[in-house]
């Protein structure tokens, strides 16, 4: 016998803003295979000294380093977009800092996208502590809480800018028999005891700048790679990691030749928004993260 699943709000929140990124956005998607066989190697040696000094770092954690350092030779990436589409109007906010939008899977199997701050400023250390600082605020946090008041901190926002299409979504919401609430009473005066730097706020959902989305962490297995991902407006760039993949291929050996052997590669799918930008923003990150990969002795003073 069939079922049917009403969305939740978590479902609600992800199939709006989806849905508002392919009606408005024109993607550009470009994959990006480099060889990071080096860099692998590199990022290993590194771990195997930091057994004996302190806390490891993962690749998911250098990875988001090497993003940090892409996007400073490509700041055009790291913008928000202003759009008219009738008026024929627009302009590019670059950022000054990057926070990145990481997807982050719950312990009942629903994901949302906290976000870590000012990633320009965080060493590995850093960027590591930050991340285990977002899984302990999430074990505090009512997901459907804070989805609720970040949904109502967009509309705000909307209406600000004076998006009154937005009105709809108000009145819709006012009147579906399956109207998504917020916590109400005890309940509500409970939970907004815990102080806000040990919980998640709107804000952890809503400042992304960029959004890294990371499918080898969750099968490190898998041999696909992402095609093409959603943007999330007004954010203008998406990065989307496969997992490390073995592969054939050329490269320059101990002496200097060409040669042909097994390499490790990591499929990046590199999605930007053309209203924003050319193909030619990318180009600064590619060969920022081409140069880590070739030679990454730099990780050592990150």
């Amino acid at each position: 016998m069939s079922k049917i699943e009403r969305f939740d709000m978590q479902r609600r929140v992800v199939s709006h803003m989806v849905t508002t990124s392919w009606q408005n956005i024109p993607h550009v998607s470009y994959l990006y295979e480099p060889d990071i066989t080096t860099f692998y190697h590199e990022y290993k040696e590194l771990t195997k000294e930091r057994k004996k000094e302190g806390p490891q770092i993962s690749f998911n954690t250098i990875m988001l380093r090497v993003i940090v350092e892409g996007l400073k030779s490509a700041p055009q990436l790291n913008a928000a977009i202003s759009y008219h589409h009738k008026k024929v109007e627009g302009s590019l906010k670059i950022q000054d800092d990057i926070n990145i939008s990481i997807p982050w899977l719950l312990p009942d199997g629903r994901m949302i996208t906290p976000v870590l701050l000012k990633a320009q400023t965080k060493t590995l250390n850093e960027l590591s502590d930050a991340i285990s600082e977002l899984g302990e605020k999430i074990q505090n946090t009512n997901i459907d809480e804070l989805l609720y008041r970040a949904a109502q901190d967009d509309t705000l926002a909307a209406i600000k800018r004076c998006q009154l299409g937005v009105l709809r979504r108000i009145i819709a919401a006012q009147i579906s028999i399956h109207r998504v609430k917020g916590l109400t009473g005890k309940e509500k005066s409970e939970y907004y005891k815990i102080p806000e730097d040990k919980r998640l706020t709107a804000r952890n959902l809503l400042s992304g700048t960029v959004t890294v989305s990371n499918i080898g962490s969750l099968y490190k297995d898998q041999k696909g790679s992402f095609g093409l991902l959603e943007i999330i407006p007004p954010q203008v760039f998406v990065i989307g990691l496969g997992a490390v993949q073995e592969k054939p291929g050329v490269y320059i050996d101990d002496k200097g030749e060409k040669t042909i052997g097994i390499r490790k590669v990591l499929p990046m799918c590199l999605a930007f928004d053309h209203r924003a930008v050319d193909f030619s923003a990318i180009v600064p990150f590619l060969k920022t993260t081409d140069q880590i990969f070739l030679k990454p002795c730099r990780i050592r003073n990150w």
